[in-house]
């Protein structure tokens, strides 16, 4: 939606973008088995700049013009601008998919398909409490507690937590962190 378009422009434009990848990332970047990324509501490239500049081929998926304008700047990403509300399908398949700080339920079986046999999956985004400060409050914006574990139920999970973070200004949120391998056939 259009609406979603301007907001997220509206966010980039007065937000600083992060320079540091999650920790998440770090945390597995060597189990990616194989070099093709794709990079869910990719904002600025934090996650995807990094990945080149370590070799790998990234696909980075953003709605935001200010975002896709940033991310054609990084040499080796290739932008896929697309609403994520309505997007049907990706072209490929590939070695790793990330999501962070974004939910969108519809993706989740798309996910599944586009994630290659011992691929990874990487989610890290907030939960539903009521002590969340400073995130939005829609429940279609925040994830139901353990609801990564049912929904990607037939990954090999490697890694889940529900933690409280300190985000900048000292606000304080809960974040789920989930990394997944698909197993081969």
């Amino acid at each position: 939606m259009i609406e979603d378009k301007l907001r997220w422009n509206e966010r980039y434009k007065n937000s600083p973008a992060p320079l540091k990848p999650s920790g998440l990332l770090l945390r597995y970047i060597e189990k990616i088995c194989g070099k093709h990324v794709l990079d869910i509501a990719a904002g600025m490239g934090r996650h995807a700049g990094y990945l080149v500049n370590l070799g790998f081929y990234v696909d980075a998926v953003e709605w935001s013009d200010i975002a896709i304008s940033r991310l054609s700047s990084i040499p080796g990403v290739t932008t896929i601008e697309a609403d994520l509300d309505i997007i049907k399908d990706f072209e490929k398949e590939y070695h790793a998919i990330l999501c962070f700080n974004y939910l969108n339920r519809r993706l989740y079986p798309l996910i599944l398909r586009h994630l290659l046999p011992n691929g990874i999956l990487l989610f890290e985004t907030f939960v539903e409490d009521e002590r969340n400060e400073g995130i939005p409050q829609k429940p279609e914006y925040l994830l139901k507690k353990n609801e990564l574990l049912s929904v990607f139920k037939e990954l090999y999970i490697i890694e889940y937590k529900e933690e409280f973070i300190c985000r900048p200004g000292g606000q304080k949120a809960l974040m789920a962190s989930f990394a997944a391998i698909k197993k081969a056939k």
